[in-house]
């Protein structure tokens, strides 16, 4: 099978020629780095197997004086208990409820017990709890050692790990697929000149991460985005209340007790966060067409199924072509039922164009990719507006595609090997089954991207998309707003370009919290009105402003670890970063500065920044190479979660807060009793 072939029909170019042709170069390419690492495979497996002898026995230890200590507990307990008895049955005795003797053979049995088990936890089990610790803590000693060492026998491959991986190992596998280090201004203008690719305005959406590319040089890249929307939280308050009534009987009367608890509701806005991950894919080809498709739902449907599936979708689209036609809209069914049902697409507005798409060919590619199951089945969404095309699937929202190398780093060989082919295997496959939709679409590989000329003067030297992914990359606490209880969505300015850095300004949206109450009457069972307070905590918009200097720059990721380890580094930092904190990664170098002082921060940043040799060739003990690698990362966090909980107000009895009045919009129908 060609690489041509494989492409055009992209589900078996993957089960017959690259699944396996990527596992042979993502095991070469880790063959190859734990060589340069000049990791002693044998040596590490001896020493991460008696480390993990070690941690066993400590746990064995570790159980043993948790036996002694709930022995010993149990045993003071029981004495408490005994004495408690024998006191009890001697004062008994004393006052006659039963004889003498019992009661003075009960306090003597209850001592001698208690004295033996006073015997038993000091002489026995104290000391046995106290060798055991000695024996946990020695042995703890020795397993952080041997840590140590698996860590120095590891720090080679460990130290050369780096941004673009994943990405060469696709271009590798699939030449024709080509993978950027960044998503820099020339690939973001291509898209946007050529394509009517925009800019990220849009103020509730925020860059996590992006990846460039293209396939026979019409682009593509890869978004995650963090997306800020609102939902409709109902927050409940009740009271409880008592009264009494009198009823006749025939004794008289009597009063009756009567309780109920009132309860009432208001709704109001909350925001909620979400990830997003998408493709988008430029391509001239049917330039005027739009159209969307979503899951059929047919994936796993055996053939009966699958043909009461078709034939029910083919009776709507009989009636919706014959009512295209006496509407006089633009949409006509295709020949091919099969596709018409499962691939959807019937709201596309240029008839002539679609079928221009979806030959025979490409119908038959899609169709296998929608029923089949493996690896993942009919999961894609396709959303094409003129010559831009959207692709988002589920299995792309559960995947990572940034991938810091860190992920790769560990002390153990044999499992650092497993991870790393389980990490680079899975990015290339979703990578893989997001661009297959496009890749069945033959008129797509055959459409060359159009001329365009690069080298022209841009207004900044990283794209736009690239500014808010590094920003992303900062831990939330040095950009989020004070006082926020949410995530936040961080949008990027740029002020200007000095020289070959861009001077940006991060601003950091979020939401803190204010208690609130409002007040909601409630008719009760006793006949009169009740106030029922309900707590609820209004989101009041807050936002921050960072200054941050971005460069391309070519180094590595343990170039960077080298020098960001050194004083001077630290010196320059503390000079132009209140926050010093800086980061690199995928090409990029980003330093949080002070305003206006990109050029004057990135010069002094230059001036140490030295290009270090390769992990195994520089004159640097191993054991320093594992503490820098362990060090690493301190700035970088790809997390969004939120440090305070706003909702906790509502149990907070000392926070502040605001009365409100009822608002009939805002109550929820509950009355409860």
């Amino acid at each position: 099978m060609t690489e041509s072939d494989a492409l055009l029909e992209p589900l078996d170019g993957y089960n017959k020629v690259y699944k396996s042709l990527h596992l042979k170069h993502t095991e070469e390419l880790f063959d190859s780095l734990a060589g340069k690492g000049r990791v002693d495979v044998a040596a590490n497996k001896k020493t991460v197997t008696d480390y993990k002898h070690k941690i066993a026995h400590i746990e064995r230890v570790k159980k043993a004086i948790s036996k002694s200590k709930a022995l010993r507990l149990f045993l003071i307990i029981l004495s408490v208990i005994l004495g408690v008895a024998g006191a009890i049955l001697l004062i008994s005795s004393i006052n006659g409820g039963i004889p003498l003797w019992s009661g003075i053979l009960a306090i003597s049995l209850a001592v001698a017990l208690i004295v033996l088990f006073i015997i038993l936890i000091v002489r026995k089990i104290n000391p046995k709890i106290k060798q055991n610790e000695e024996i946990r803590q020695t042995l703890q000693e020795e397993a952080d050692k041997l840590l140590k060492e698996a860590w120095a026998q590891m720090a080679g491959l460990n130290a050369l790990y780096d941004w673009n991986i994943p990405q060469s190992l696709v271009t590798k596998t699939v030449p024709l697929i080509e993978m950027d280090d960044n998503f820099d201004e020339e690939r973001f203008a291509y898209l946007y000149e050529n394509y009517g690719f925009s800019k990220n305005d849009d103020s509730t959406r925020s860059t996590q991460f992006c990846q460039s590319g293209a396939i026979l040089g019409n682009p593509f890249v890869v978004l995650k985005d963090l997306k800020q929307s609102w939902t409709r939280q109902l927050y409940t308050g009740a009271i409880t209340i008592h009264w009494t009534t009198t009823v006749r009987t025939k004794d008289g009367s009597k009063t009756v007790h009567h309780t109920q608890v009132l309860t009432a509701s208001v709704s109001k806005p909350k925001p909620v966060y979400n990830t997003e991950t998408y493709l988008v894919y430029g391509n001239d080809a049917a330039p005027n067409l739009t159209f969307s498709r979503t899951p059929s739902g047919a994936t796993g449907m055996d053939e009966k199924q699958l043909k009461k599936h078709i034939s029910s979708k083919s009776k709507k689209l009989d009636k919706k072509a014959r009512k295209a036609v006496s509407a006089g809209e633009n949409y006509t069914r295709m020949g091919n039922d099969e596709f018409e049902a499962l691939f959807g697409g019937t709201d596309r507005d240029n008839e002539v164009e679609y079928r221009m798409l979806f030959t025979p060919l490409a119908q038959k590619s899609l169709l296998k990719l929608i029923k089949t199951p493996e690896p993942y089945g009919d999961d894609f969404t396709i959303k094409k507006i003129k010559k831009l095309n959207y692709i988002r699937t589920r299995h792309a929202q559960g995947f990572d595609y940034e991938v810091d190398p860190v992920n790769f780093v560990n002390y153990d060989f044999e499992e650092a090997r497993k991870n790393f082919i389980n990490i680079n295997t899975t990015y290339f496959k979703s990578l893989y089954f997001d661009l297959a939709p496009l890749m069945s679409i033959p008129l797509y590989q055959q459409h060359k991207a159009r001329e365009f000329i690069y080298g022209k003067e841009y207004p900044s030297n990283v794209s736009c998309y690239e500014h808010e992914s590094i920003a992303n990359s900062f831990k939330k606490e040095l950009l989020k707003p004070a006082g926020s209880a949410t995530p936040s969505i961080l949008k990027t300015e740029l002020v200007g370009k000095d020289g070959d850095a861009d001077s940006v300004l991060i601003t950091a949206y979020a939401f803190r919290g204010e208690r609130r109450v409002t007040y909601i009457p409630r008719f009760g069972g006793d006949g009169c009105t009740h106030i029922v307070p309900v707590f609820w905590i209004e989101y009041i918009p807050i936002e921050q402003r960072t200054q941050m200097a971005v460069r391309k720059k070519e180094s590595s990721r343990f170039e960077f670890n080298l020098n960001s380890a050194k004083p001077e580094f630290a010196d320059v930092l503390k000079s132009y970063s209140q926050k010093r904190a800086c980061l690199y990664e995928r090409g990029v170098f980003a330093m949080l500065t002070e305003a206006r002082r990109t050029a004057e921060a990135m010069k002094s940043i230059d001036s140490l920044y030295a290009e270090a040799a390769a992990a195994t060739e520089i004159d640097t003990d191993a054991e320093d190479i594992a503490d820098i690698i362990m060090a690493e990362a301190v700035m970088r966090d790809r997390s969004n979660v939120p440090d305070t909980d706003a909702d906790a107000l509502l149990n907070d009895e000392t926070a502040a807060t605001v009365e409100v009045e009822a608002d009939g919009d805002d109550v929820a129908e509950t009355d409860g009793n």
